[in-house]
């Protein structure tokens, strides 16, 4: 089945009304924007809302970028993440719910993890819901007095007790709520403030940096939402006809048509592994004996699969077992638990990535944290204790500290594989130099998806580069950047980078919404929003020493050139970075780059 014919198929699964025949829609109201931002106090139990600020809007498009702003406006960057004024900021974005792999939500707020900012895109229907309630931003703040969640049924937004939900783990709780509309929940690691918990969608997406904490601090155990009023694009027919050409450019592209669309993530593996691109046991090793029984094509041949679709994604990357209903590990779980922890057992990875699934445990992190515990004990893990040891993390143990912290207690920092406290994930930068300088520069820590150049350099997609060499990736990586925090604003699937470009999102948004943006205006606006990310870190306490990798990617053993890291070659790539950025060589934004894109920076107290 192409994916177009998938869409299709979709379109009739999630659609509830027909789509009016009108070239033009004048209902403002569901032109993309100009909505609500909602302001709910748990303290207090108020909620208050105000139209969209139109000006935001037109600098920070929505997702990501709105929510970034926001965060900044409300409070000072060095607060302290548990602080009840630390808010939590949902965002849909002007293409939720209309445009194909743009359904979710970006979730911002202040990480206790790393202490940087950090956003994350969700995956699954909350953003088209959170859209269909006409809501561009819900901005969460204060400490409830009991457990509650935030429950928004069309036009009513109310702050539930939630007794009858504290203690329970995703699954029960989603199963709870999920006959209401959908469901952003945590589980018994968020609420006891683990500060690897993340919320969890649809009991399926899960994230990073920690965010879930944030939430337990609150006593906010879900946000559940159910919207009612239908998106329509501004211009139907042009709309339909960019829609019809973008599924056409999924289709022709065998990185999405051919490999997430059949085998999911785990469609990684197999070119990963040929090309000795997995870090294993810590990222002291890079290859292992038994990647066929955890590659996608294996787990396929194993098991029946059904294909777990986000609402406007005609891809089916989530995949699902049939037989037991059990949604599949992401390349991130396979590597996390598998890979890095030298397990060849596939039963007892899908055991740990259900685990952590349903405490609410980021499994980068969590494996991570793991992987440097196994090397100090000098052992390797027996599935039941593998299992038990997660379970711990999830009931507060000191391990979901995250590696950074717990490693640094014990006197060995060293063994932790982070950058600016975010545990790396599965894609070794030392053989993919262009993503070793993302890591680095990244504004929320080792996130592989703030700018994914393993897809340029090891996928080819959208262009081919040499993945061995720094020279030239300091000028292409902050473009790269720049366009995939544009992506996180209209809230596109990060996949969607293989085929979409400014000039593609460019047209979409004024078929869409009638607001025209250029291509080139668009990537400015990519640009503002990382340069207001860069600031709030510099408010927070961060500096140029913070933009550097763990030491251990720096060794150099052996003739082997993609065993170490070149340091002089990748500062001088750092410093070139700064360049280009408009930045000084301590990595500060210049008076001038700010007031180019309309930003200040004074250090707080």
């Amino acid at each position: 089945m192409s994916l177009i014919e998938s869409w299709q198929l979709l379109e009739k699964k999630f659609s509830t009304k027909k789509a009016k025949k009108e070239k033009r829609i004048e209902d403002s109201k569901m032109m993309g924007w100009t909505g609500k931002t909602v302001y709910v106090d748990l303290g207090s139990e108020s909620v208050s809302i105000v139209r969209t600020n139109e000006n935001l809007i037109r600098k920070y498009l929505g997702g990501r970028g709105l929510g970034v702003r926001l965060l900044s406006e409300l409070e000072d960057a060095n607060i302290n993440s548990f602080d009840q004024k630390n808010p939590l900021i949902f965002t849909s974005g002007p293409l939720s719910g209309l445009a194909p792999m743009a359904s979710g939500a970006v979730l911002t707020s202040k990480s206790p993890l790393t202490g940087t900012i950090f956003s994350w895109n969700m995956g699954g229907g909350f953003g088209s819901e959170l859209k269909k309630a006409e809501i561009d931003a819900l901005v969460i703040t204060g400490k409830a007095n009991r457990p509650s969640y935030v429950e928004i049924m069309g036009g009513s937004i109310k702050i539930l007790p939630a007794e009858q939900l504290w203690g329970k783990n995703i699954r029960a709780c989603t199963e709870a709520l999920e006959s209401k509309g959908r469901v952003a929940c945590i589980g018994r690691a968020g609420e006891k403030q683990v500060l690897i918990s993340s919320f969890v969608v649809d009991s399926t997406h899960i994230g990073r940096g920690g965010l879930g904490a944030v939430a337990g601090s609150k006593m906010l155990k879900a946000v559940v939402v159910k919207g009612e009023k239908e998106l329509l694009p501004s211009d139907l027919e042009s709309f339909r006809e960019l829609k019809a050409k973008v599924l056409k450019l999924f289709d022709a592209n065998p990185v999405l048509s051919k490999g997430l669309a059949n085998y999911g993530t785990c469609a990684f593996v197999k070119l990963l592994d040929y090309m000795n691109l997995i870090p294993s046991r810590n990222f002291t090793g890079r290859k292992t004996s038994f990647s066929d029984v955890l590659s996608g094509e294996y787990i396929k041949y194993t098991f029946e699969l059904e294909n777990e679709s986000c609402p406007c994604c005609p891809l089916g990357c989530k995949k699902r077992i049939k037989e037991t209903g059990q949604i599949l590990p992401d390349y991130d779980s396979l590597w996390a638990f598998g890979f890095n922890l030298e397990n060849p057992h596939l039963n007892s990875v899908f055991e740990a990535d259900r685990i952590c699934k349903d405490y609410g445990l980021d499994p980068i992190s969590a494996g991570s944290v793991l992987g440097a515990c196994r090397e100090l004990k000098a052992r390797i893990f027996e599935d039941n204790e593998l299992e038990s040891m997660l379970s711990k993390i999830g009931e507060g143990g000191k391990l979901g500290n995250g590696a950074r912290r717990y490693f640094s207690g014990i006197g060995r920092k060293d063994l932790s594989m982070d950058v600016k406290g975010l545990e790396l994930a599965g894609f070794d930068p030392r053989g993919i130099r262009g993503q070793a300088l993302a890591y680095a520069t990244s504004t929320h820590g080792g996130d592989y998806l703030t700018a994914f150049m393993v897809g340029p350099e090891v996928l080819g997609k959208p262009v081919s580069l040499d993945r061995l060499s720094l020279k030239g990736k300091a000028g292409i990586l902050q473009v790269f950047e720049n366009l995939t925090a544009v992506l996180d604003s209209f809230v596109f699937c990060p996949y969607s980078g293989f085929v979409l470009n400014e000039e593609l999102v460019s047209a979409l948004l004024l078929s869409a919404t009638g607001m025209e943006i250029s291509p080139a205006e668009l990537l400015k606006i990519g640009e503002r929003i990382y340069n207001l990310e860069k600031t709030y870190n510099l408010k927070a306490g961060f500096t140029r020493k913070d933009d550097t990798l763990p030491e251990r990617l720096f060794e150099n053993k052996g003739e082997d050139k993609e065993h170490g890291l070149p340091k002089q070659e990748f500062e001088a790539a750092l410093q070139e970075y700064y360049h280009y950025r408009g930045w000084d060589e301590e990595g500060i934004p210049k008076p001038e780059k700010l007031k180019e894109l309309g930003l200040s920076f004074k250090e707080e107290n």
